[in-house]
Parts: structure tokens; sequence; C-alpha cells
């Protein structure tokens, strides 16, 4: 169950199989009559026995289809599958900050990588500013053109692609790269595609320090210039860091 900053939730079902689907449909009436701020719900279907959270087959069942996360100013439209920083407060008060650190770069070109449903490249648009969020779900690109729309900006102003964070093709270096990977970090073709190229800022926000650091250690044309701790996950060892790095010294020419 996700619940939006307006109170609405999203209720998914994760079954082994169809089997109740038909029972699941036939109370849904009454779940929505009971908590008329339900306003998706889903069935997931996982028939593995293995550890997996969730399975490809996502069956949504009422007419819409994503929950609106209204942060700031900003809407984005969250999906059954798509991924979003699980404590709502504290993923507002990141993008603030990535906001007001990017506002303070002014750059004119921005790539978000692992874009998701747009929570950074949304955030960062401005006027004068293109923004191009890159992300391999096509249902959360679809998600964060969305968001795009609600904004009132355009295509040129800020796009989202389908592609793979790790290889995308982004053209002439952006004055500022922002990247938020999955708890594995970038790797080692990310990383080192970023350290030979000469995008002289890159915002990274990371939810494990270990890989974080392993990133930084593969990246030493880059300087930290600002970090931030934010406390995704309460009274676990768990945390979000936000950190600037800047270029101190020219990309290299070889791997």
């Amino acid at each position: 169950m996700t619940e939006s900053p307006d109170g609405e939730l999203m209720v998914r079902w994760v079954l082994r199989s169809t089997a109740a689907l038909a029972r699941v449909e036939k109370h849904l009436p009454w779940l929505r009559a009971a908590l008329p701020q339900v306003r998706v719900v889903t069935v997931n279907v996982q028939p593995e026995h293995r550890a997996v959270l969730e399975g490809d087959r996502e069956l949504v069942l009422t007419e819409e289809q994503t929950l609106p996360m209204r942060l700031d100013g900003v809407t984005l439209h969250l999906g059954p599958r798509s991924f979003f920083q699980t404590n709502t407060a504290v993923a507002a008060a990141l993008y603030r900050q990535a906001r007001a650190w990017a506002d303070e770069l002014a750059p004119r070109t921005v790539v978000d990588l692992y874009c998701g449903v747009g929570g950074f490249a949304l955030h960062l648009a401005a006027p004068g500013r293109r923004v191009t969020g890159v992300e391999i779900s096509a249902a959360a690109v679809e998600a964060a053109a969305r968001g795009r729309d609600d904004l009132g900006l355009s295509p040129e102003q800020v796009r989202f692609v389908v592609g793979d964070a790790t290889s995308y093709d982004v053209g002439p270096p952006p004055d500022l790269v922002v990247v938020n990977p999955p708890r594995r970090g970038l790797g080692a073709d990310l990383a080192g595609w970023l350290e030979r190229s000469e995008v002289p800022h890159v915002l990274y926000s990371s939810c494990n320090p270990a890989t974080l650091a392993r990133d930084l250690a593969a990246m030493p044309s880059y300087r930290p210039a600002r970090a931030r701790v934010l406390d995704m996950f309460p009274q676990t060892s768990h945390l979000e860091v936000l950190t600037l790095l800047t270029r101190t010294r020219p990309a290299r020419t070889s791997p």
C-alpha cells in the first residue's frame, strides 16, 4: 500500500496466481466504499517460490492507473511498478536540495540518468534549461512525460527517453549529470564514462554509501563539493546521501 501526500492510496495484491482474481474484483466495490481514498488497485502475479517481491505481470483493476504524488508544486505520477523514494517527506527535501544546488550552478543542459517517474528532472526544470531524463522502464517514462505536461512544459524543455542509463549516448557533454542508481551503484561502465567525460558537475543520489564510495574512487577527476545525508529510512542503518561532484582536472582520453 502506498499513500500520497494528498492521502490517496494505491493498493497492490501480490498473488501466486490469478485464481483469486475474481474474488478481489468481486469485493473491489466494497473496498472502495469503505476506503474512498483508494485510487489505484492492482493484482501483481508472482508465481515463483523465491525471494522476489513482485512478478512481471500487473493487472490494474481501476480506471486510474497512477497515483499522483504532489511535492512542492510538482506532481509525479507513480505507477504500480515505478520506483519512488520510500519516505515522501524526505524525498521532497531531497528534491529541494537538488534544485537549490542546481540553481546555484545554473546549468543550461541537464541529463538525469535513472530518472524514474521524473523526480529530479521535473524539479530541476527551469527557464532556459534543457533537461533530458533517461529510464529503462517505458511505463515510468510515460508517467514522467505526464508530469511534465502537468507543469505546462514542452518536450523541448524537458524530454524523457527510454534507454539504459549505463550505456545511453547523451551526445555533447551536458553541464550537469544527475544519477540516482539502485543499491548496486553506477558500476564500472558508467563511472568510467563519467571519469572520461567532460561533464563539469555530477549530482549523485545514493542509497548505499558503500557503492557510492566505490564509484567515487573510480572517478578521481571529481571532488565532492557538497554532501547531505537524508534519513530516508528512520530507525534503520540505511540512508540517502546527496553529493555534488565538481570536476577538478581534465577528462582522461583513455579508459
